[in-house]
């Protein structure tokens, strides 16, 4: 190949690729999560869980904890306030 040189590609194939979301989180994975971390502990899961489905934050969808409106303004919020 030399400069300047024009290119003829062999063969062109349209291919159409969609990406899929994560997977929400479920009950167990979002402790498994919260164990990784090292936030709370055994005892103060279930409270955890509680508190996000009674204040409205998530609500379940089958297995799935799927986040509600005033659930994704309060992860916005603390995600700009507070750093890793």
């Amino acid at each position: 190949l030399k400069a300047g040189q024009p290119v003829t590609p062999s063969a062109i194939t349209p291919a159409q690729h969609f990406t899929r979301p994560l997977p929400r989180f479920t009950e167990a994975t979002l402790v498994r999560a919260l164990e990784e971390r090292g936030v709370g502990r055994p005892s103060t899961y279930a409270p955890i869980m509680q508190l996000l489905q009674g204040r409205g934050y998530v609500a379940r969808e089958g297995r799935a904890l799927v986040p509600s409106t005033i659930g994704r303004v309060l992860s916005a919020f603390l995600t700009h306030y507070f750093s890793r």
